[in-house]
């Protein structure tokens, strides 16, 4: 999603000659550039080559969606899912849309995606009266066209298809121009579908009526509220005097400490009322209180109904994400405790349900059993919707279980008061594995990838190049595979699946296996134990790219 505060660098890359620099994470509006689609790139792309078939994430434009997707309700999109949201039974086949999606219903048409099932009535994630998505001139999963939409099986110019031109092998977005950076993948370029969901203008209007604001750097937060963690009680007394009201409060079991969530005076923007925090309390021990999109850009349905065989981690493991479809057989060899953080009850959505069978595997560990504590932060009313409140809330609940490795497939602004929590859970002893993020090679760094003691995973392709949407930094350790990967959605259904997302859980299960509990020691064992296995991709040593390298699942 299209950032604000890389706006400047957006006007530096176009008099280079670069196209326009956008994102799909945390969104300060919107994964939709107007003026970036598949079908525009074609000019400048090799539109016959279909070498190249993972689908520009930032090509959802206002009109690749339609009409009535993402509307006030939104349903699987993380942006935001009402308090009816997206149903239990799961999430659309075409995934769940990173900045949220319909109204009142749960993917689409009136009486929802899942009245009818994904492949049925309702299209998932389409406009309201849209046709099911494998149905002729139905709506896209995630990321209908207008006037019809773009379906999985019905792609082609003219279709409102994210990608029906084809390949983007010789220029992308943002400027890369060498081909070693492509996808290569062997499907039809026009099924994948960009993870998008709301038009910049959809969005706009949205969060307007949802109280969210954007900060100075163009991230989306709660308007007028804050988080902090362990205000002294004088600097809290003064805060309250200067109009600050306290609208929750959490006492940390595991992270240890106070969670507020304050409000700011009414007559105070957020800049302002910010300014005055910082001149009464610690800043580090405060932030906005942003909100959260999923890192997972791309999904198609796959050609089989298969998923490879793989074993389970044979771990504990903790995920942060949306909620996962604990009823599918495909985890009935595994235990799965859920917990909701913006909501009454987990929804089950696709991202979360695809990471967490990327961990599950197929087939039981002989070592010992598994166990995925799933936390889920974007069930629930879409104005909180993956909040840094519910983020932090979620690893202490997570820490209080004892994981010894919790993945967090999410990205976006460094916070203070989540920098905060998640350094005292890494101090315990705790691993968190993170995306690295699918801004694109020039984007600066994302969190909580970007943060000290987190390790940062980026994805590649079956060839073993990097996803050509991957951040790049310092801070990426390890590569894994990311691009076309079998995954399942909250429905059952068979996907591939693109994203750093997708990439982050092979990382974290590998870990998980070595670490029966919370132990720093034991952990850095682990991790030098990785870093000497890595397969060393890119330019000799450790690098930006690649980190130290590709580590295989160990199937």
């Amino acid at each position: 999603m299209m950032r604000l505060r890389i706006g400047l660098a957006c006007l530096l890359a176009a008099a280079m000659g670069f196209g326009p620099i956008t994102e799909v994470m945390l969104a300060p509006l919107s994964a939709q550039d107007a003026g970036d689609d598949d079908d525009g790139d074609d000019a400048g792309d090799d539109a016959g080559d279909a070498a190249d078939d993972v689908a520009d994430p930032d090509d959802a434009d206002p009109g690749e969606v339609d009409p009535g997707a993402d509307d006030p309700g939104s349903d699987d999109d993380i942006g935001g899912d009402d308090p009816g949201g997206d149903d239990l039974g799961g999430d659309d086949l075409g995934g769940d849309d990173l900045g949220g999606d319909d109204a009142g219903n749960d993917d689409g048409a009136a009486g929802g995606d899942d009245a009818g099932g994904d492949d049925g009535a309702g299209d998932d994630d389409g406009a309201t009266g849209s046709d099911d998505d494998d149905a002729a001139g139905g709506g896209d999963d995630d990321n209908s066209g207008t006037g019809g939409g773009d379906d999985d099986d019905n792609s082609g110019p003219g279709s409102g298809d994210d990608d029906d031109g084809g390949s983007d092998d010789i220029t992308d977005d943002r400027g890369d121009s060498d081909d070693a950076g492509d996808d290569d993948l062997d499907d039809d370029p026009g099924q994948w579908e960009s993870i998008g969901g709301e038009s910049e203008a959809a969005r706009a209007e949205l969060d307007a009526r949802d109280r969210i604001d954007l900060d100075s750097e163009g991230f989306r937060y709660r308007r007028g509220e804050f988080i902090a963690l362990d205000l002294a009680p004088d600097d809290l007394a003064e805060l309250t005097s200067s109009g600050f009201e306290v609208i929750a409060r959490e006492q940390l079991a595991a992270v240890d400490g106070t969670l507020l969530l304050l409000r700011g005076p009414a007559q105070l923007s957020g800049e302002a009322a910010l300014d005055t925090l910082e001149t009464i309390a610690d800043p580090d021990s405060f932030g906005y209180n942003h909100l959260f999109d999923s890192s997972s850009v791309q999904t198609k349905r796959a050609r089989t109904n298969t998923v490879p065989d793989r074993q389970a981690c044979g771990c504990d493991i903790g995920l942060i994400d949306t909620g996962v479809a604990t009823g599918l057989a495909y985890f009935k060899h595994v235990t799965l405790v859920q917990r909701a953080f913006n909501a009454k009850d987990p929804l089950a959505k696709l991202h979360g349900t695809a990471v967490a069978h990327l961990m599950a595997g197929t087939t039981r560990s002989p070592a010992r059993a598994t166990k995925i504590y799933v936390a889920d932060i974007f069930g629930g009313p879409r104005e909180t919707s993956g909040s840094s409140f519910a983020l932090i809330k979620a690893l202490d609940w997570l820490a209080a279980q004892s994981v010894p490795v919790i993945n967090i497939s999410l990205s976006g602004p460094r916070n203070p008061a989540v920098a905060k929590a998640i350094a005292r859970v890494t101090r315990k002893g705790h691993t968190i594995v993170a995306a690295a993020g699918n801004d694109g090679p020039a984007a600066p760094p994302v969190f909580p990838g970007a943060y000290e003691g987190v390790i940062g995973v980026t994805a590649v392709d079956g060839a073993n190049r990097v996803y050509r949407y991957a951040n790049r930094g310092t801070y990426v350790d390890f590569s894994a595979r990311g691009v076309a990967v079998p995954a399942i959605d909250a429905k059952g259904a068979v996907r591939d699946a693109t994203g750093t997302s997708f990439a982050a859980p092979i990382i974290a299960a590998r870990l998980a296996r070595q670490l029966r509990s919370p132990d720093n020691a034991a952990a850095q064992k682990a991790i030098r134990a990785l870093e000497a296995e890595a397969r060393d991709l890119g330019p000799p040593g450790r690098d930006t790219i690649y980190g130290a390298g590709l580590i295989g699942a160990d199937n």
